[in-house]
């Protein structure tokens, strides 16, 4: 439980890092809002502009929420035995992370798929959009080799 414990106090410090860097993302988002900030070029419509800044908040505000959610849950966790014991047994669970695995999988063919798909469709519409989702499509590829050979190197 010791070893549980120190990785709780690890993942701890990285959810703290990051919820520092979101919330000056976000302080940065609301002070460009206001006009103190100029995060964006003048170019273009200065409506949409302010809508992408206000997406970009809301986005860093959610996220920072959840790492926040995470690390009250790790706090409380550390400070009660059975709550440690509760979460260490969720997240140990064998059959839970098999079934995520299969999930994850699934998902990342579906995805693959349904990618190269919105590849076609969007070639009839715009060739910018086409090229940018065949080179996404392209590196999550080649991370997914990657990550195949190292696995099947590792076990």
């Amino acid at each position: 439980m010791e070893t549980y414990r120190g990785k709780l106090k690890i993942q701890n410090v990285t959810l703290a890092v990051a919820c520092v860097i979101l919330a000056a993302f976000c302080v940065l988002g609301f002070l460009g809002e206001a006009g103190i900030v100029n995060l964006a070029p003048s170019a273009g419509d200065s409506h949409w502009q302010s809508q992408w800044r206000g997406f970009i908040s809301g986005a860093s505000l959610g996220i920072l929420a959840l790492l926040l959610f995470g690390l009250i849950r790790n706090l409380l966790a550390l400070r009660d035995e059975n709550k440690l014991k509760k979460l260490y047994i969720k997240e140990s669970d064998e059959r839970q992370a098999q079934i995520c695995t299969l999930a994850m999988s699934a998902a990342m063919r579906a995805s693959l798929v349904l990618g190269l798909v919105a590849v076609i469709v969007a070639g009839y519409f715009s060739v910018t959009v086409s090229l940018t989702l065949l080179a996404s499509l392209f590196a999550v590829s080649l991370v997914t080799i990657g990550f195949k050979l190292y696995f099947m190197r590792k076990y």
